[in-house]
C-alpha cells in the first residue's frame, strides 16, 4: 500500500533529522523537504520515495519502542552515547523477521531492508537520546 503525502512547505531551511513519534510508536528519517511517497514493506518497515518513486529519501521503523527495550537500550548505555545509532535499528528489525524473508526468498522485502539500512549508514542517521530520557 502506498500514499502520497505532502511535507512541510514552511521557508525555513529543511534539517533532516529522526524523529520518534509516542502516538505512532515510530521513528522516521526523512532526508528532503518535497512530496513523499509511502511505500510498506511489512509490519516494520515502510520506505518513503521522492515524487518520481524512484530515489529512496527516508524510512519509517514501526514498533520502535519495544524494539529499543528489548535490544539498543543496553548497548546505548554501554556506549554512554546520547544517541541511538538507527543502523543498529534496522539491523535488529530485520534480524526479527529475515528468516521468514530469507525462506520465502523474498527479495522485495530484503533490499528494502539493505535499502534502509544503506541510507541510514550513508546519512549517519540517529535518534536522539530524548527518546529514552
Amino acid at each position: 500500500m502506498s500514499e502520497s503525502t505532502a511535507v512541510n512547505d514552511s521557508h525555513e531551511r529543511y534539517e533532516p533529522v529522526a524523529a520518534y513519534y509516542l502516538e505512532s510508536d515510530c521513528v522516521e528519517y526523512v532526508k528532503s523537504d518535497s512530496i513523499a511517497i509511502y511505500d510498506r514493506i511489512d509490519e516494520f518497515l515502510t520506505l518513503i520515495f521522492d515524487e518520481t518513486k524512484s530515489n529512496l529519501i527516508g524510512f519509517k521503523l514501526k514498533g520502535f519502542k519495544n524494539i529499543f527495550e528489548q535490544r539498543l537500550r543496553h548497548i546505548s548505555q554501554l556506549r554512554n552515547v546520547q544517541f541511538v545509532d538507527l543502523v543498529s535499528a534496522i539491523e535488529t528489525m530485520f534480524a526479527e523477521v529475515g528468516a521468514k524473508i530469507m525462506a520465502a526468498h523474498d527479495e522485495r522485502r530484503e533490499k528494502a531492508y539493505k535499502a534502509a539500512r544503506e541510507l541510514a549508514l550513508n546519512d549517519n542517521v540517529r535518534l536522539s537520546s530524548e527518546f529514552w530520557r
